[in-house]
């Protein structure tokens, strides 16, 4: 019996569904509901699936409600445990300045209450061996304490943990009768205390609200008829419910993500292996560079706080539809970072009245009310001019130059960005091929590939719900990591393959928990590598059997990211890493069944604003392009979940495979 799989990704302004049902497509679009996510997940439920069906469904969920907690600063109220003498590390953090100039430089952000911090004796040194014995005598009266205030989690990070556990499992058994608990030897097994203690903090911070969202909706999607729940987490990978409880930090990136992951899939079936994929949805545009597959890093930080945790390379920037557009105190144009989300929404939506992004694309006759989020969302162009017309007005332009003016300003922040993740790293944008997505991607496609000196972009079948699609992709993925700390050795060693052993138990048990089979999964080694002097490592392939092999792979990284080497410096292995992955059934040759009620009210043609001059555009409806045939440009190719603003100086065709439209530079 074929499986039936739900995506659902959640976004700040909608939440976009794809049903893969007997090897068919189904799309749906809503508006978010940011002050309870699951609603617009579980009415989504019922629309696709108004009979629960008899064998069952898997519910596949990319959520934002992690990130959002942190932004928001809406998480539990939360201690932090540590080593005495190390109480204020997460205010001294690294003691660098963002602000070289300030005479008043702002501190990192910490969203640690010092009078909630504590110290408990004991020390580990650098190799695990105890220095000094674990003393609980006063964690009773601490608890007690804590339980006051109305503390619901506790953050436990103590020195050289990631060496020993034993000390933070020792204090794990006394406070989880009374709080949710997270170590930072399971949070965050690796060197670097300050990092470690912040990623571990905000684990902390974020268990007690994750563990309610995902319990209730995992509780009522089963009412449904869902059989299982799974949460996609930020290193491109599928976890369980239970995993997600315990370790929500790791979704801060879970519906970006699966975004890369639907890209990658669009973009191997056209043939195309080095992208940048552009997700702009209202609130945020997501970037990031696949070269073969996705980048990764296990360094990030969100709000200015670090995360050390395994994740794809995402960038993101506060550039989407709901940008709000406004003069800044110099009387200049500024687009975002603020955004008018779900509520109110862009002027047009018929509730706020403040220009957006999405308004300066209507005023210009780029988007259609009546092939606007499938047909659910009503809008009013003539609202969006009212809005836009007092900051032309204050410019000293025209209505539709201040429109022009307002996308100029966007896309300016999203070539930089996408130079950022490309160029940045060494890899010329004019050599990719660029993909965009989300729901107002296919507006800005042709003009940030012009931009970049892109030669071809891919516009994918389903480019509105590309996020909830890619979560079709994902496998259950787990990384285990331990630090080392050692020389790269020339031949095989006796203490890397201990190491890995332990790392193969970890996956073993994690792979279990997503149903997999022992040995039912591939096993791939990694090593964190650094030249003896340098702080920060590159990650590549390892093969314990050959670990000089590993060498000649950083070399040629350092050689493309930093443009040299130093062939006589020692190698320095920091950390190892094992991903375990549970390949799981995909969507490849899944047809998209279209709804046909938004096609009664297309017109034939429009007048739009193309580079400042009027142009009439013919109208053309995604499924009526046929593979093999011309298509016109300008040219507005629309269906449900976005638009595809086609524009001069491109030759399109659909791919045969996987109905992506593909443009190259004429």
């Amino acid at each position: 019996m074929n499986p039936i799989v739900v995506g659902v990704d959640t976004g700040g302004t909608f939440t976009d569904f794809v049903l893969w049902r007997e090897g068919r497509l189904r799309l749906l679009k809503l508006p978010s509901t940011p002050h309870a996510p699951h609603q617009a997940i579980l009415e989504g439920l019922r629309q696709l699936l108004p009979e629960p069906p008899a064998q069952g469904f898997t519910l596949l969920h990319g959520t934002t409600v992690g990130t959002n907690r942190i932004l928001e600063r809406k998480g539990a109220r939360t201690a932090f445990l540590t080593t005495e003498g190390f109480r204020d590390l997460l205010f001294l953090a690294r003691q660098d300045r963002r602000q070289l100039y300030s005479l008043k430089p702002e501190p990192r952000p910490c969203l640690a209450e010092r009078a909630l911090c504590a110290e408990v004796p004991e020390r580990l040194g650098h190799d695990g061996a105890v220095l000094r014995p674990l003393d609980t005598g006063g964690l009773t009266r601490l608890i007690r304490r804590w339980k006051r205030e109305g503390v619901e989690a506790v953050a436990v990070c103590l020195l050289f943990a990631y060496a020993n556990p034993e000390h933070e499992r020792a204090l794990k058994e006394l406070l989880s009768p009374h709080f949710a608990v997270s170590l930072s030897s399971e949070v965050a097994p690796e060197f670097r205390e300050y990092e470690r203690a912040s990623t571990t903090f905000l684990n902390a911070y974020l268990t007690p609200p994750m563990t309610r969202y995902l319990e209730s909706l995992a509780r009522e999607a089963s009412a449904l008829g869902a059989t299982r729940t799974m949460i996609s987490h930020s290193a491109g990978g599928l976890m369980d419910i239970t995993h997600a409880c315990a370790l929500p930090v790791g979704t801060i990136l879970s519906g970006p993500a699966a975004g890369v992951l639907g890209a990658w899939a669009v973009g191997r079936g056209v043939g195309a292996h080095r992208l940048l994929t552009l997700d702009i949805g209202g609130t945020s545009t997501d970037m990031a560079l696949i070269d073969r597959e996705p980048l990764r890093t296990n360094l990030g930080e969100i709000a200015g706080m670090p995360l050390r945790m395994p994740r794809l390379e995402v960038h993101t920037i506060g550039a989407g539809g709901g940008s709000i557009a406004r003069l800044d105190a110099a009387g200049g144009l500024r687009v975002g970072p603020e955004s008018a989300g779900a509520d109110p929404g862009p002027a047009a939506y018929g509730k706020g009245e403040t220009p957006t992004l999405t308004d300066a694309h209507l005023v210009l006759g780029h988007l259609l009310p009546q092939a606007f989020g499938f047909g659910r969302v009503a809008i009013d162009p003539d609202r969006a001019a009212r809005a836009v017309e007092p900051l032309a007005q204050s410019l000293g332009l025209s209505l539709h130059a201040a429109a022009a003016a307002i996308v100029a300003q966007a896309q300016a922040k999203m070539a930089r960005g996408l130079r950022s993740v490309s160029a940045g790293r060494g890899i010329d944008p004019g050599s990719c091929t660029l993909i965009a997505f989300g729901g107002a991607g296919g507006l800005h496609l042709c003009a940030l590939a012009r931009m970049l000196g892109v030669r071809q972009w891919i516009a994918p079948p389903y480019p509105g719900v590309l996020s909830a699609y890619g979560l079709l992709w994902m496998d259950g993925v787990h990384e285990a990591r331990r630090t080392v700390l050692m020389r790269l050795p020339d031949a095989p060693d006796l203490r890397l393959e201990a190491t890995l052993l332990e790392l193969r138990a970890e996956c073993d048990a994690a792979m279990r928990t997503l149903g997999a089979p022992l040995g039912g999964y591939e096993l791939h080694a990694f090593a964190d590598l650094r030249y003896e002097g340098q702080s920060y490592e590159l990650t590549v392939p390892f093969n314990a059997a050959q670990p000089a092999l590993a060498r000649e792979a950083f070399e040629r990284l350092h050689a493309t990211r930093y443009g040299f080497t130093l062939p006589d410096r020692p190698v320095e292995l920091v950390n190892l890493r094992l991903r375990a992955v549970a390949l799981h059934p995909k969507p490849a040759g899944a047809c998209w069944e279209p709804p046909a009620t938004y096609l009664d009210d297309l017109p034939r043609a429009i007048a739009l604003t193309l580079d400042g001059e009027a142009v009439q555009a013919p109208v053309i409806p995604r499924e009526a392009l046929q593979p093999n045939t011309p298509i016109p440009a300008p040219a507005l190719i629309v269906q449900p979940d976005s638009t595809l603003l086609l524009e001069p100086g491109w030759e399109v065709f659909m791919d045969n495979r996987t109905g992506a439209l593909v443009g190259r530079q004429v």
